[in-house]
């Protein structure tokens, strides 16, 4: 299922992602009294701050074979599927991008509410505003929500104040082999999560955050920045 919500929604840039994220992490330490540092407490953000319920339940019987979470906003609940509780670093990510659904994107519905684009409905639990599958292509909300989550496990400073102590201040070159001095990037986003503490981090998601941010250079990209 295709929400048709998820297809219309505004676009973002990259800073206003990264604002996004960091708003919401400065207010879940101000609310809770707790600096924020790895690994960032994002099922206390959902439930605490957010105040949204969080639910762990078979979503694949619900919704679909390929479901990994949904959210429901005039409910106010965020399900995830049950099976990724044994798999912490995909669990976080999708509590993080189902929290990026309902900060990034939960004001355009309520919006949508008001102006009479979407329907009226009873009282009765609805559809979910927003569908996550693992299979999907990328629509802009689910692109949003994969950003807005990294941004929150993994928050710039931390990120590269850890590859500061693992690899120094200069990027780290992958070979045309896909290794670096360190090994795979696999073994690279390993030593940043451990130097940082990222514990409830994969090492997918770091290995994706590190070349966001431009901290490994492929040997294809330093060879056209020398043309």
């Amino acid at each position: 299922m295709t929400t048709p919500f998820a297809q219309k929604v505004r676009f973002l840039s990259p800073e206003e992602l990264d604002s996004a994220s960091m708003e919401l992490l400065r207010k879940f330490a101000k609310s809770s009294g707790k600096p924020i540092s790895p690994p960032i407490p994002i099922d206390e953000i959902i439930e605490k701050h957010l105040r949204v319920r969080l639910e762990f339940t078979d979503l694949k019987e619900k919704l679909g074979e390929d479901v990994l979470g949904a959210t429901w906003f005039d409910e106010g609940i965020i399900r995830v599927q049950q099976e990724l509780e044994d798999q912490e670093g995909r669990l976080c990510f999708t509590m993080a991008h189902e929290a990026g659904h309902w900060v990034l994107h939960r004001p355009q519905y309520e919006a949508d509410k008001v102006t009479g684009q979407l329907f009226k409905r009873d009282s009765t639990e609805g559809p979910p505003a927003i569908v996550c599958r693992s299979s999907q292509r990328k629509q802009p909300a689910e692109w949003q929500a994969d950003q807005f989550a990294a941004r929150v496990l993994m928050p710039e400073k931390f990120v590269r104040s850890a590859f500061a102590r693992v690899a120094g201040g200069e990027p780290v070159h992958v070979g045309p082999d896909g290794l670096t001095r360190f090994g795979s990037m696999r073994d690279l986003a390993a030593a940043v999560i451990a130097a940082g503490r990222f514990s409830n981090v994969s090492k997918d998601a770091m290995r994706i955050r590190l070349e966001t941010l431009q901290l490994v250079a492929r040997a294809d990209q330093v060879s056209r920045r020398l043309l």
